[in-house]
């Protein structure tokens, strides 16, 4: 029986005008039959005027008397209106009679199309008719109508339960509704074959069939059969009904024709799905069009052999059975090419498929499976196509609504189509394809699916573009930016459609992390307003990192260490408090608070849930050595503007920042070596060596000291050289042996360069001219006919000039000139970078360098070197 909840409205009419209107309803069906329609329809069209009572009496009437079409027309055209009392109770009535006579439009409709467009416009008339309760004696019938245009609209789940009340409620409705209502059950969002095989089997249980409503019966009944993959219990029952229609097959009845071409079908499905349940199992196995696909798979020869019969039998059907078996059959035929291996001739079948016409859910079946077979073979720009094609097909066969079940299925195998294309590196055809498919997916899901394709294809850009040492190309890394900015738009959008559903905080989320990775700040700054305003407390942490992070980013550092500081406070115990610390002692920094940005790293340093293996540990003390090192460097640098009283006394206050700067980089070098980061720490300390020995060779200045002092002060400062050197000299060594196995990366070629003439200039500083002419001779080989060379060769000059080898240091200044000439155009941007000059320059002092020792040759009387 009908729930009463929902067979009530909630202001039901009362009792006794009910049975009031029924009574006039009769009385009006008494007139009818005595006086007749035609002489009543007579006096509405000649123009005497009736209210929108009488009108729907009169409609209720022609209901009563089969005219049904006629009783919807009067009902819709009865004027009248719910917001009057009178006409209130009236009001359930109408809406029934409107779409019970818009349903039987439907069902004398021809045209497909004609008979949906119906059915669709009389939905929510019966509808709202069962939300107000159907008037009094038509539970059945609005049941009846409501699950049969639920039906045909595709909407099974819903239609089985109107169905199911229906025939609770009659049971002379179960011979008409019963085969209705088991097709509905099969194809719901839920699917329940089992359920639908039971009622289709009570069905067959009714004494009053016919042969041929049995029959069609038992098409379903095998149907359900092979639904639930009991292809052994459904090939007895195809032989049983085979025989059972063979002299209406052989009297070439049509129905009898159909039902023959149906079950040749249904065997083809049932041997072809015994083979796939017969496959070995396998977790990687793809399933395309329903076929789980195993490369190098081998079957049998007896069932090669067994699927060629099918083909066959199936090929007949294709050219001699109506549009919806021979759809149905190329689809089986696809299949079995599959599983022989044969994807080109699937293919072709499928694309058949797809194109039938009228287009239909076999249609769509095959250009789904299309578009899973191309995945599969990683040719992207056929997906989008073909789902350009089928969106078009779907769109133009507007007024024909697949199930529920089938609409979902379709979604969630185009979505994995998509996947397959992503792990093909097919990312820019996954894009399109999401894109295309909006109308399938939905808005929401396809701006998704496009984000994670440009979120994965970002990704996929930098580990491809990183080069020797792990640093990232500058190609790759634009290229990638753009990427994740992409993902950040479609993954923006995507939370835009999902605002009022669960969705929409998480989906920011993923828009916001994008943005960020490609470093659009300023768009991800405004996101996470409104993340931080829905978002659950739990997660508002990473939020907050995020805010300071694009803050930062955008060059508002004191707005970062805001956000990031309500982390560090009120978040006090969730791990991302370290990130934010690291973020906020960078913004401090920039701020020209040390002091401050000192404190956070030494607290993440200090903080005994945090251990020198996490990232943000060793974030920590590398920021923490860098950030000393750099004040430590532009302090010693300001002092040698000063005179030699202050200069001392300013590197005295200098020394405990140096000095712990060195102590943390030296620390982060032997925990963490050789990451990219630890060998510039291992340059800074080098060069932080020299900065020690800075000190005692300005105090060496004074003509008070003793010798002892002055030996001792000597000893310091040639310890620091040493250690600079030493330094200098184990990051050389390493990148020089490295660059054996590998290419270098930019900075490593950076750092080996610096590195070489460090140890140069050292061995130079610490009076050790034949050491050092030899260090710069080996970087001028090295570096030959590129800027750096010509440094080297200044300094070994200058070298050969200290120890006494003149014409040997003139030589050098020559051949320098020379090789500037030999370097090509290809280094402009790089001779300032890496020398003194720039090439305009390099060319005048060299040229006044030989000018001059041309002048000196002369008044010598000597042959120029």
């Amino acid at each position: 029986m009908a729930d009463p909840d929902e067979s009530k409205n909630d202001n039901p009419a009362p009792a006794s005008k009910r049975s009031k209107t029924t009574v006039l309803s009769l009385a009006f069906v008494t007139m009818f039959t005595m006086v007749g329609f035609a002489y009543m329809f007579s006096i509405v069209a000649g123009g005497r005027e009736i209210d929108a009572v009488q009108a729907m009496n009169l409609a209720s009437a022609q209901y009563v008397a089969g005219n049904i079409v006629v009783a919807g027309d009067l009902a819709e055209r009865s004027g009248l209106d719910q917001l009057n009392e009178d006409h209130m109770e009236l009001y359930p009535m109408q809406q029934f009679l409107i779409g019970a006579g818009t349903h039987a439009r439907a069902n004398q409709a021809v045209a497909p199309r004609d008979r949906h467009e119906q059915m669709e416009k009389a939905l929510p008339y019966l509808q709202r008719a069962h939300d107000l309760g159907f008037p009094e004696g038509r539970d059945s019938e609005g049941h009846r109508m409501l699950g049969a245009t639920l039906h045909a609209m595709g909407r099974h789940a819903q239609a089985a339960k109107h169905l199911k009340q229906a025939v609770e409620i009659d049971l002379t409705l179960r011979a008409e509704l019963l085969p209705l209502l088991a097709r509905s059950l099969a194809s719901s969002i839920t699917a329940k074959p089992d359920e639908a095989l039971r009622t289709i089997v009570a069905h067959l249980e009714e004494s009053s069939l016919d042969a041929r409503h049995r029959s069609e019966a038992e098409i379903l009944r095998i149907e359900l059969l092979n639904q639930l993959k009991r292809y052994d219990d459904s090939l007895p029952v195809i032989a049983r009904v085979e025989e059972d229609i063979s002299s209406e097959v052989t009297s070439q009845m049509p129905w009898a024709l159909q039902l023959r071409d149906q079950l040749s079908l249904q065997r083809g499905l049932a041997r072809v799905g015994r083979v796939i349940e017969a496959l070995p199992p396998s977790i990687s196995a793809q399933l395309i069009a329903g076929v789980p696909i195993v490369a190098g798979r081998e079957l049998p020869p007896e069932t090669k052999a067994e699927l060629n019969d099918v083909i066959k039998v199936l090929d007949q059907l294709q050219r001699e059975a109506d549009p919806k078996v021979a759809g149905s059959a190329r689809l089986l035929v696809a299949q079995s090419y599959l599983l022989l291996n044969d994807p080109d001739l699937a293919l072709a079948r499928l694309t058949q498929a797809r194109q039938q016409r009228p287009f239909d859910d076999r249609g769509l079946e095959g250009g789904i499976s299309e578009i899973e077979l191309l995945a599969s073979r990683g040719m992207g720009e056929d997906v989008a196509q073909t789902s350009r094609y089928l969106v078009r097909e779907i769109g133009q066969s507007q007024f024909l609504d697949f199930p529920e079940i089938v609409r979902e299925n379709v979604k969630q195998r185009i979505i994995d189509a998509i996947a397959m294309l992503r792990g093909a590196g097919q990312f820019a055809p996954a894009v399109e394809t999401a894109t295309v498919t909006s109308p399938v997916l939905g808005v929401a899901s396809s701006h998704s699916q496009a984000g994670i394709a440009y979120r994965d294809w970002g990704e996929a850009t930098l580990a491809a573009g990183l080069g020797p040492g792990g640093e990232l190309s500058r190609d790759a890394s634009v290229l990638a930016r753009e990427q994740f900015r992409g993902a950040g738009d479609a993954f923006a959008a995507a939370a835009k459609e999902q605002f009022d559903t669960e969705e929409y905080v998480p989906t920011l989320w993923l828009a916001i992390e994008s943005y960020q990775k490609g470093r659009h700040f300023s768009r991800s700054a405004i996101l996470l307003e409104d993340y931080l305003r829905y978002e659950e407390r739990g997660r508002i942490p990473r939020a907050l990192v995020a805010h300071g992070r694009a803050l930062l980013a955008d060059g508002n550092a004191k707005g970062a260490i805001d956000s990031l500081q309500t982390c560090i406070i009120e978040y006090d115990r969730d791990p991302m408090r370290y990130d934010a610390r690291l973020l906020a002692a960078q913004a401090a920094a920039d701020l020209g608070d040390r002091e401050r940005a000192r404190e956070w790293l030494e607290d993440n340093l200090s903080d005994g849930q945090l251990t020198p293996q996490s990232p943000a540990w060793r974030d920590s003390l590398l920021t923490l050595g860098e950030m000393l090192f750099a004040e430590s460097l532009s302090q010693t640098l300001k002092s040698r503007e000063l005179k030699w009283n202050e200069r001392v006394e300013a590197l005295r206050s200098t020394r405990p920042t140096l000095q712990l700067a060195m102590r943390r980089l030296d620390e982060a070098v032997k925990r963490y070596w050789p990451m990219p980061r630890t060998q510039t720490a291992a340059y800074s300390l080098a060069r932080g060596h020299l900065l020690t020995a800075e000190l005692p060779e300005v105090e060496l200045e004074s003509t008070e000291l003793q010798d002892t002092a002055r030996r001792g002060l000597s000893q310091k400062a040639n310890a620091g050289r040493q250690a600079a050197l030493d330094q200098f000299a184990m990051l050389s060594n390493f990148l020089q042996n490295q660059q054996r196995d590998s290419d270098l990366s930019d900075k490593q070629r950076a750092l080996l360069r610096n590195s070489l003439i460090g140890q140069a200039d050292t061995l130079r500083d610490m009076g050790r001219f034949a050491e050092a002419a030899d260090a710069y001779r080996d970087m001028a080989l090295r570096y030959m006919n590129e800027p750096a060379s010509l440094e080297a060769f200044l300094g070994q000059s200058q070298m050969m000039r200290k120890i006494g080898r003149v014409r040997e240091a003139d030589l050098l200044i020559r051949q320098a000139n020379v090789v500037l000439g030999r370097i090509g155009a290809q280094w402009d941007d790089e001779f300032d970078m890496v020398t003194r000059y720039d090439r305009a320059g390099w060319e005048r002092y060299l040229a006044w360098m030989v000018e001059r020792l041309d002048q000196g040759a002369q008044l010598t009387n000597q042959t120029a070197p």
